[in-house]
């Protein structure tokens, strides 16, 4: 294992193409990045267990294994660590019986003291190992019985099992969010470099040496960081286990939904894991230009909040507009919603309002820009004001009517929007029973973001799809843009024609359309990514 790491350098739309051979045939690959990762550009995927696209290279599980040809012949090389160069010959498993043995033989050895298990583990459905194994072919284990395996892990961990068998450490509580099964670990160290060199806090690393090699955390320290569950979602082999979704279901029975988090304004891209009606874990959506494969245990874990404490669905006819009407956004409404808050304004000549209380803090450099209000730019985008709640309250007595859409105003501003109960006629349209809807005279249930389709501008100028996870608790909940547009007097039956609307308040939207928005989003005109 290497103690010098360097960053891959990833392939892009504007890599110069270069000719190799690749099993004799020639071939055009990217030629600004390493062997493994042409090698995919081209269709071939090569098994690996420590290489991980934005984390540095180690280069320590001789999983990747290809040959090249050189001036001493045809040698096996890892194709994470080696870069393209022009005419270089290049051999997989498809033409070498070597390359097809030699990653045999380094999975092999990676089993060998492996405890078995898969039935109970967490990571089984998506366990490089297991897809190696199957890779390898490798389906008949050659231990001699009377050996058995030779679990390590930290000595103070150790024990005998009912068997009589040394084991290494289970259940090893390394911090408030994780667990470490010791036994299950193939020092692959990818855990170890991305706190070193993601979160830019060493608290784990290897210790011991060879075969008695573990992960530990420095003596009398825990894992202990605002992106620790990162390190669940690098590890190959589920020794590192998150305690929130421990045990709660197998993955191959989840469903996935491609969204974006509406909880800071870089916007992060994720994955809504659900089944039966529940999302069970959120998990980061790669994204080389937002986020990469990173997300914040706060984005993470707000997941198991988003099904207690909603608001019901109840009858329109219980909104009524009286007298001088504000309207108050807030960061979690789409650009749809912010379309039907711009008709509503227009019908009934409300003011409106946009922003939030809560700190607005700096970029971390990882996953989150720290702005809260989600989709800022996207109310600049729309021409509504982003920052303009202290004047709402200052105000208050001058409207009979207030709708509050998406914002907590009263449970966030501490005593600064309490101004606002002394308006006669509260509306609130919110997915949750937070303070600002006790406070209401009307609360009216809609879907949460991850429940809705829909668009939202990051703090990169990006426009970013939001998909709908079917998980809301009432059938009869609808996206804030549906309630607004009916109290406008039309009401958009679908995000298509929301989306179509507001391409009418801004130019730059006109010419889009959700088919045109990459699932990674779109950088619009002026932006700076």
């Amino acid at each position: 294992m290497s103690n010098y790491y360097n960053m891959p350098k990833l392939p892009t739309e504007n890599s110069p193409k270069v000719e190799i051979f690749v099993d004799d045939k020639a071939v055009m690959v990217p030629g600004d990045t390493n062997l493994l990762e042409a090698l995919k550009a081209v269709g071939i995927e090569t098994p690996h267990v420590c290489y991980h696209p934005y984390l540095p290279v180690s280069g320590n599980c001789r999983q990747c294994l290809v040959e090249q040809e050189g001036p001493r012949g045809r040698m096996l090389v890892i194709s994470c660590y080696t870069p393209v160069a022009p005419g270089m010959k290049v051999y997989t498993p498809a033409s070498s019986a070597r390359v097809k043995n030699a990653r045999k033989a380094t999975q092999e050895f990676m089993l060998v003291n492996h405890p078995l298990d898969c039935p109970i583990c967490d990571k089984a459905g998506e366990c490089t190992l297991q897809e190696n194994y199957m890779e390898a072919g490798q389906n008949e284990g050659r231990m001699r019985p009377e050996y058995g395996k030779n679990y390590h892990g930290n000595p103070e961990h150790q024990f005998i099992d009912a068997k009589g068998q040394l084991r290494g450490g289970k259940r090893v509580d390394i911090g408030p969010r994780i667990f470490l099964d010791e036994e299950r670990c193939v020092q692959c160290d990818r855990c170890v470099r991305f706190m070193r060199s993601i979160a830019g806090d060493e608290q784990l690393q290897l210790a011991a040496r060879a075969d008695h090699t573990y992960i530990t955390t420095f003596p009398g320290e825990k894992l202990d960081h605002e992106y620790d569950l990162c390190v669940t979602d690098v590890c190959p082999t589920g020794a590192m286990t998150a305690k929130y979704f421990r045990f709660q279901k197998r993955v191959w029975l989840l469903s996935h939904t491609p969204t974006v988090s509406m909880d800071d304004s870089l916007g992060a891209n994720i994955w809504l894991d659900h089944a039966d009606g529940k999302i069970y874990r959120m998990m980061p959506r790669c994204n080389p230009e937002v986020n990469r494969s990173w997300i914040s245990n706060t984005t993470r874990l707000a997941c198991l909040e988003f099904g207690k404490n909603r608001l019901p669905a109840i009858d329109m006819s219980a909104i009524k507009l009286e007298g001088k009407v504000a309207i108050v956004a807030g960061g979690e409404c789409t650009i749809e919603d912010l379309a039907a808050i711009k008709m509503l304004a227009e019908k009934t000549g409300a003011e409106v309002f946009g922003g939030t209380f809560k700190k607005v803090g700096s970029p971390d450099g990882i996953a989150m820009s720290g702005d809260p209000m989600a989709n800022r730019a996207g109310f600049k985008l729309m021409g509504l004001a982003d920052d303009n709640l202290a004047d709402l309250a200052k105000r208050a007595s001058e409207f009979q009517t207030v709708i509050i859409v998406n914002n907590d105003v009263i449970g966030e501003g501490k005593g600064a929007a309490d101004a606002l109960k002394k308006i006669p006629n509260r509306i609130v349209l919110g997915a949750f029973d937070n303070e600002t809807a006790k406070m209401a005279t009307v609360a009216f249930g809609i879907n949460h973001w991850s429940e809705v389709q829909g668009t939202m501008v990051n703090s990169l100028n990006m426009i970013q799809k939001l998909n709908a996870a079917p998980t809301a608790p009432d059938a009869n909940l609808q996206p804030a843009y549906a309630v607004l547009s009916a109290l406008a007097g039309t009401q958009f039956t679908s995000a298509f024609e929301a989306f179509k609307k507001a391409g009418e308040y801004a130019s730059v939207l006109a010419g889009l359309s959700y088919d045109t928005i990459k699932s990674s989003g779109k950088l619009l005109e002026g932006g700076n990514a």
